[in-house]
């Protein structure tokens, strides 16, 4: 079985256009880089060690590829021998489903199972949203609209993250589960802004689980080697916050992004 250093292709590091050369992969993951949800599936996928390679597009300008294999135009989209999935959540279900066999991501118990599927879903419609509403809050600049949305963002990382944690290092217990790699993404993301706006997003000393829990992720295998580098994600999103559409080529990319159909010049 490949392990997780082994499980990807990449296509060297230039801007590429039209359509992405033929795989040899069983599976394809058409992604980007800076895509929280795009994220979660990388992260299962190294964290199962499956063979795949990895597409990375520019959401500014979506090319026909990613529309064939979701008509929404969103990412991540996984082709599985052609058949695409997408959905973040549901990619991630039919990675467990179809390979049982690789590292499991839900408890064997029912009703652990069914604890982490619940935990999972309010951290999907609790959390993120308030995370979104601090972003949106920043690009107003607007110090009250900063401050109220943090506070909300706070309330909600406390109410179902510090205080679900408990005693162990992980949501898992001590070995991180579907719910750790659900939410990641966005605690990452947390993490990284506090340093780009100067303004601890969650303060060790309010929230120290949820610090304890960001230290002992970053040290996960599968976690390593899917991140983007600190720098460039801050870069990317220092773009997006000064209302500008980031485009992920100027931003240092380790993997580079198919921009779009042939025919356009621009990226």
């Amino acid at each position: 079985m490949p392990g997780v250093e082994d499980s990807k292709t990449l296509y060297g590091y230039e801007t590429l256009r039209g359509n992405p050369p033929p795989t040899d992969k069983p599976m394809r993951l058409i992604s980007m880089e800076y895509c929280p949800f795009a994220e979660r599936a990388r992260i299962v996928l190294a964290k199962k060690g499956l063979e795949h390679d990895i597409v990375n597009v520019s959401l500014s300008n979506k090319p026909q590829f990613l529309l064939d294999g979701n008509p929404n135009g969103q990412v991540p989209v996984l082709l599985h021998n052609g058949r695409p999935f997408y959905e973040s959540e549901i990619v991630v279900e039919y990675l467990e489903q179809a390979f049982p066999e690789t590292a499991t991501l839900y408890p064997k118990d029912a009703g652990t199972r069914a604890d982490a599927r619940i935990l999972s879903s309010q951290h999907g419609g609790k959390i993120i949203p308030q995370f979104y509403k601090v972003l949106g809050a920043y690009k107003t600049g607007e110090q009250e609209k900063i401050d109220e949305a943090l506070a909300g963002f706070r309330k909600a990382v406390d109410t179902w993250a510090e205080k679900k944690l408990g005693d162990s290092p992980f949501f898992g217990g001590e070995t991180a589960n579907i719910t750790d790699i659900l939410i990641w993404p966005w605690i990452y993301r947390a993490e990284i802004l506090s340093r780009l706006n100067k303004i601890p997003y969650l303060p060790a000393d309010q929230f120290p689980k949820v610090y304890g829990y960001v230290q002992a992720m970053r040290q996960l295998p599968y976690i390593q080697a899917t991140a983007s580098t600190d720098k460039n994600f801050i870069a990317f999103v220092e773009s997006y916050q000064a209302g500008k559409k980031p485009s992920p080529f100027n931003i240092g990319s380790t993997i580079p992004f198919y921009a779009g159909p042939i025919e356009k010049d621009d990226a």
